[in-house]
């Protein structure tokens, strides 16, 4: 009889066991999943932070975005600014300014806002055209400390029937002092960059199809001695390279 009772007493518990330990089977193999997808997920993180500078594609979007939605337009004669900060990811291996390389990764987000703020990339890929960077002149005239906030202030300075010329200036927030000035050429191919010009300037497409009024509104400034004297300086030095190597490329 005490057997039975203890068999009858005993028998009800297995089933709830085995039901807590199928449970706790389940939730040990969904742990393992998630755990699995967490550590897939950052080691594709990682390969593409290894195979592609994430942070400049990211602060590119933003730019984009920003130029695009939230930034008013700009006439293509304005100054634009773009606000930055110099971040421990922009040092050097002092560790106390910037890296000299940073300046021209930063016109290039800068360079973004303008041509979206300014209708002028929209009109450039209208007419199937594309600009591209072919030369670069820069001068330091103080460091941009770390965690310092600054401007780049861009503005074109001039153009021809091939070029843009840009002026990008580091200005501290602190001081208003001009940290660097960068001066950028920009190819523009398939189509002509005076013609470019003369219809952003006009107020784009159907303003410029009014002759007189895009012609009223356009006047190609006069070209500044220190980039006379660039353009120049890169007409010898693709002088001197074609005849070390031959005729080849002609910039």
């Amino acid at each position: 009889m005490l057997i039975s009772l203890l068999s009858t007493s005993t028998a009800p518990a297995t089933p709830t066991a085995s039901a807590a330990a199928v449970t706790g089977t389940d939730s040990s193999a969904l742990t393992v999943t998630v755990l699995t997808v967490a550590c897939a997920a950052l080691t594709l993180i990682l390969v593409f932070m290894c195979a592609l500078d994430m942070p400049y594609f990211f602060r590119s979007l933003f730019s984009y975005v920003t130029a695009t939605c939230l930034k008013k337009k700009l006439r293509v004669t304005d100054t634009a600014v773009f606000s930055s900060v110099c971040l421990t990811t922009d040092l050097d291996v002092y560790l106390s300014h910037m890296n000299n390389a940073r300046y021209l990764r930063e016109i290039d987000l800068a360079r973004i806002e303008f041509l979206l703020r300014t209708g002028l990339w929209q009109e450039l890929r209208r007419r199937g055209g594309l600009i591209f960077t072919i030369a670069n002149s820069i001068r330091y005239r103080k460091f941009v400390r770390t965690f310092s906030r600054y401007e780049i202030r861009t503005r074109i300075v001039y153009w021809d029937d091939m070029s843009i010329f840009f002026e990008f200036r580091f200005v501290s927030k602190a001081d208003e002092f001009v940290r660097a000035i960068v001066y950028n050429r920009q190819r523009v191919i398939d189509c002509s960059a005076d013609e470019l010009m003369r219809t952003v300037i006009g107020g784009g497409a159907s303003a410029a199809a009014k002759t007189a009024d895009a012609d009223s509104a356009y006047q190609r400034p006069e070209c500044p001695i220190e980039i006379h004297h660039w353009i120049q300086s890169n007409l010898m030095s693709s002088a001197n390279l074609k005849a070390e190597m031959g005729d080849g490329d002609p910039l």
